[in-house]
């Protein structure tokens, strides 16, 4: 037709065939402008998901990590539980992000719009910063006994001030203090060192970076054709490692929502910078590293960029 014809050729497909360009949400532009029209309901599809994901996983990481610290395992694995399920219940409406360092990763590693992040990114923040306060209304007052932040000494009585920290505030992540055995050695009990850290601000800043990158890899990795069925396993199997490697020295956000929420409800602003320096670096890295290099081969043989569906 293309030969007799003045206008160009339109590709008709098989009804088989749009299934296995896609790959976990993504698939190819279409061809149609009639599709343009749908536009707005994908969007809207796509932030609701990610408003249900975001919710989601800033509540359960709160919430374990207020009644469960200092286990990491068992933070670990509700995190990542988490995160696994909801990837792969929202990966094929293109969604699955449930994090701005992960959303920046995805725009600069090609599979995302510049313009959709612009709308993500809002509807992340205002998703973690309601889950925040919600949780604050049901917790209440601190239940734990165990979150007791020691004050000064008191010159009068020789006895040291402590405070017990609210749900929301002992939740919030946080580089914690270094700690000594007192003498004698025999005693159990260890004591925080005042003005010390585990690890300093570039320290942690390098660690939430790297543990941002595997979350991101896997995100890229689960796009792959052959992984797209694995998808919610690889974030699930990256965030809960994360946690396990990193809880004990930053908290192991990997999320800048993780302690912006938190900060938010509970004025707890400690060392805010790091969670947003280092994912948000990580998160690019994985973006440039996996979006152009590792993985570009399988782009250039599967055809053009992919797109996010409009239907």
């Amino acid at each position: 037709m293309a030969e007799v014809t003045v206008n160009p050729p339109v590709e008709y497909r098989a009804g088989t065939e749009p299934a296995a360009s896609q790959v976990a949400g993504w698939q190819t532009q279409p061809q149609s402008k009639s599709a343009g029209a749908m536009e707005d309901v994908s969007i809207a599809r796509q932030l609701v998901a990610e408003f249900i994901g975001t919710f989601a996983f800033i509540f359960v990481a709160v919430s374990t990590a207020y009644w469960w610290y200092p286990d990491f395992v068992a933070m670990g694995l509700a995190c990542g539980i988490t995160v696994g399920v909801l990837v792969a219940a929202f990966s094929y409406l293109g969604s699955g992000q449930f994090n701005p360092a992960i959303t920046l990763g995805m725009v600069l590693g090609g599979k995302l719009p510049l313009t959709r992040a612009l709308f993500i990114i809002p509807v992340q923040v205002v998703a973690a910063v309601m889950a925040c306060f919600i949780l604050s209304s049901f917790l209440g007052k601190n239940e734990k006994m165990n979150w007791i932040e020691r004050g000064p000494v008191v010159e009068s009585t020789g006895q040291q001030t402590a405070t017990m920290l609210d749900p929301i505030a002992a939740a919030t992540p946080r580089i914690p203090p270094r700690l000594e055995i007192p003498e004698p050695i025999g005693q159990v009990v260890a004591r925080e060192v005042p003005g010390s850290q585990r690890v300093s601000i570039l320290q942690a800043i390098v660690l939430e970076a790297m543990l941002t990158f595997f979350w991101g890899l896997a995100v890229f990795a689960g796009l792959r054709k052959k992984n797209r069925m694995a998808m919610g396993f690889l974030v699930a199997g990256a965030v809960t490692v994360g946690v396990l490697a990193g809880g004990i020295l930053t908290g192991a956000a990997m999320n800048p929502l993780r302690a912006f929420g938190p900060a938010l409800v509970s004025g707890q602003w400690s060392f805010q910078m790091v969670y947003w320096i280092g994912p948000m670096l990580g998160g690019a890295l994985a973006g440039v590293v996996c979006g152009h290099f590792l993985f570009v081969e399988e782009e250039d043989e599967e055809g053009p960029a992919l797109e996010y569906p409009r239907r």
